[in-house]
């Protein structure tokens, strides 16, 4: 998502040769609400490549965030994918095997969890949740994750062709940093601790969807990425990394250890691995609140726990739906309740501000999670007045200088800045909740069998 960028413990040496990943099993999933059809494919080729390199058979799981048309046209494809993949475990979750999985999985939980994790609306941090689990109801100790309005970058960029995400996440994903061919960061403890999340970015459209902003004025990315809470010293420098005039192929294999959060080129949601903190740290079920899933990936760093990234870029392109009016006033929302929330949790991601993480076998200690249930749950409440007024600014100084079509788009966010804020003083609270219920739900996700709910399709 949006991330600022600098330098961190890098290093730029070929890949190693193919060792034996550190965790016995992991998913390759595709959440999506269109038809992936283009991105299944390209990332079946992905896991092919795995299985060659390192002898992993990773099932391809397609998770539907809804039973729309597209649905249907999902199905056909993912059946012709298994067929022309006779050893790649292709599973299709639709919404009617979810639902299947969810009555079993919230048996007996807070009602609020059911209508979150049941709801159709759009909602960035629940998905997020949802893959936690359904990792664990795999069986599986790890995820890798890619969008499906992403594919692979060599499609696009012949020089990248051979360069797979799944290379770096199957080599580092789950090792301790001492045992990796990365410099060594100064504080010794490092060395223990392992290395949870794996990522890199984007390539083609860039992350955040301010091209019409930077097509009349930089300035207004400028300002917007100030008033979403950034330090105003940084983000010229941020801007011109994150967002520029023109996109030129980094050709480099670099890998960079993030010690936190911020102070580096982050890994993207639609490119990433996970290992462990899916089953430690629930992210923000934020309606429509874009970045709320990178909670887990940022406290962990706060606490300690490093991140690796990595320059194999992925293709990303805007769906052309992005671009209709009623879209771009959804996906505003999304940004206006995003400054809220990075306004609000941000404190929670400096560098130790949550407590430091326990040993490598016990990352979060229940005394730790308690720790940050009580710093989530006293968000809720805060002054309205100020958070609102963010949201009216974003408004005002940022999208009505666009043109009418965004000044209308800045009428409606100005109208409900104060909706907004009450919702995610809800949301912060059901996040407490979650952090309270989330061993119990690892717990019952690792009784359900999902591949028994969502078979592999025969070939």
């Amino acid at each position: 998502m949006i991330r600022s960028t600098g330098t961190g413990t890098r290093t730029d040496s070929a890949m190693p040769h193919p060792v034996e990943p550190a965790f016995a099993s992991s998913v390759f999933f595709i959440p999506t609400n269109r038809d992936c059809s283009r991105a299944a494919a390209g990332y079946a080729e992905e896991l092919a490549f795995a299985r060659e390199r390192f002898g992993r058979s990773i099932p391809l799981v397609v998770f539907e965030t809804d039973d729309g048309p597209h649905a249907r046209a999902n199905a056909d494809a993912l059946a012709d994918l298994a067929r022309a993949h006779p050893d790649l475990p292709v599973h299709h979750l639709t919404a009617d095997r979810q639902r299947t999985w969810f009555e079993r999985l919230l048996r007996d939980e807070p009602a609020v969890l059911g209508q979150v994790f049941r709801s159709p609306r759009r909602d960035y941090g629940t998905a997020m949740n949802k893959l936690f689990l359904m990792t664990v109801s795999f069986g599986a100790d790890a995820l890798h994750r890619r969008d499906s309005d992403t594919r692979p970058l060599g499609q696009e960029v012949p020089e990248a062709a051979g360069k797979h995400p799944i290379e770096v996440e199957l080599s580092y994903l789950g090792r301790r940093v001492g045992e990796v061919d990365l410099p060594l960061p100064a504080d010794p403890a490092v060395a223990d601790a392992p290395i949870c999340v794996v990522g890199g970015n984007y390539f083609g459209e860039w992350n955040l969807d301010v091209k019409d902003l930077a097509h009349r004025s930089y300035d207004l990315v400028h300002r917007l990425y100030e008033i979403l809470g950034f330090a105003p010293d940084d983000v010229a420098a941020l801007v011109a990394e994150v967002f520029p005039a023109e996109q030129v192929h980094d050709a480099r294999d670099a890998r960079t250890l993030l010690l936190a959060p911020n102070q580096g080129a982050n890994p993207d949601c639609g490119n990433v691995a996970v290992t462990r903190l899916h089953e430690l740290l629930p992210t923000v079920p934020g309606r429509n609140s874009l970045a709320a899933d990178y909670f887990a990936f940022d406290v962990a760093m706060a606490l300690g726990v490093p991140a690796l990234h990595h320059t194999r870029a992925v293709f990303h392109e805007y769906h052309p739906g992005r671009f209709d009016p009623a879209q771009k006033q959804l996906y505003w929302e999304g940004v206006a309740r995003f400054a809220d929330y990075f306004t609000a949790y941000g404190p929670l991601f400096e560098p130790g501000a949550p407590g430091r993480a326990g040993p490598p076998a016990d990352l979060v200690p229940a005394s730790l999670r308690a720790a940050l249930g009580r710093a989530v749950g006293a968000l809720p409440g805060a002054d309205p007045a100020p958070r609102a007024a963010r949201i009216r600014a974003l408004a005002d100084e940022v999208l009505t200088p666009v043109d009418e079509r965004y000044a209308r788009v800045g009428r409606h966010l100005a109208a409900n800045a104060e909706r907004y804020v009450r919702e995610a003083d809800e949301d912060y609270a059901t996040h407490r909740l979650l952090l309270d219920r989330w061993p119990h739900l690892v717990e019952r996700a690792r009784e359900l069998d999902l591949p028994a709910i969502a078979p592999a399709l025969r070939p």
